[in-house]
């Protein structure tokens, strides 16, 4: 439901934004941009690949697309995301829904592979949200990337009640969520909704001698960042 919200959000925005899945439209949220936006919506069914080949071509032609499609799904479209995307270096967005262990949907839905998938593409930029705004940030920010492919991951589960403060996202730099109030012993950089349990363990074992950090991307990682923290 956040991501539907959102999603509808940037295509009230640039009516260039347009939208698809392959037969999951009430699991990913695009029911809502099909009722909407019926003239920049589609729901192709199960052709994961077909969808993407597809949204390069309307990429091409200066649209702006995003694939909702859950993380576990996306291996099927890997071939055009190499070829037809990436190696093009067409700006297409992927949200990938169910990312990381998703309890009830079995085995085959649990998406632990589009990172190490996508990394290895050029000019691929790889995002994850913490909580509804970070998924608004970040799908703002995707929207005028225009390098290459770009992705943001984000899980089953309920949006944090309290959500943190979200500045706006920057290519490759991660954001300081908790400053230790004295000389720093460790820093956690969580990636994803693990930010919320890096913040807990950092409050429950010493507040005042670990930072932490969002590092909001992992591909391009903030070098600088990892510089400075390991020679502080």
């Amino acid at each position: 439901a956040a991501f539907s919200d959102a999603m509808c959000e940037v295509m009230e925005q640039d009516d260039k934004v347009l939208t698809c899945t392959a037969a999951m439209p009430d699991g990913t949220g695009i029911k809502q941009c099909l009722d909407r936006f019926p003239d920049r919506s589609w729901d192709t069914g199960i052709c994961e690949s077909h969808a993407m080949d597809m949204l390069a071509g309307m990429s091409k032609s200066g649209c702006k697309p995003f694939f909702a499609v859950y993380s576990t799904f996306l291996q099927r479209a890997f071939d055009q995301a190499f070829q037809e995307v990436a190696l093009q270096g067409l700006p297409l967005r992927l949200c990938l829904d169910r990312a990381g262990l998703v309890g009830g949907d079995g085995a085959v839905h649990h998406g632990f592979c589009d990172i190490a998938l996508l990394r290895v593409l050029p000019n691929a930029a790889l995002l994850a949200a913490i909580d509804e705004p970070s998924l608004r940030a970040a799908m703002q920010w995707m929207m005028g990337y225009d390098e290459g492919l770009s992705a943001v991951r984000y899980p089953r589960d309920a949006v944090q009640e309290d959500p943190l403060q979200c500045p706006q996202f920057e290519l490759g730099k991660a954001v300081k969520l908790h400053r230790c109030s004295q000389t720093p012993k460790l820093a956690i950089l969580g990636y994803g909704t693990t930010v919320y349990d890096a913040i807990t363990a950092a409050m429950r074992v010493s507040p005042e001698h670990i930072d932490v950090y969002d590092a909001r991307f992992a591909k391009p990682i903030d070098t600088n960042l990892i510089d400075f923290v390991l020679n502080k």
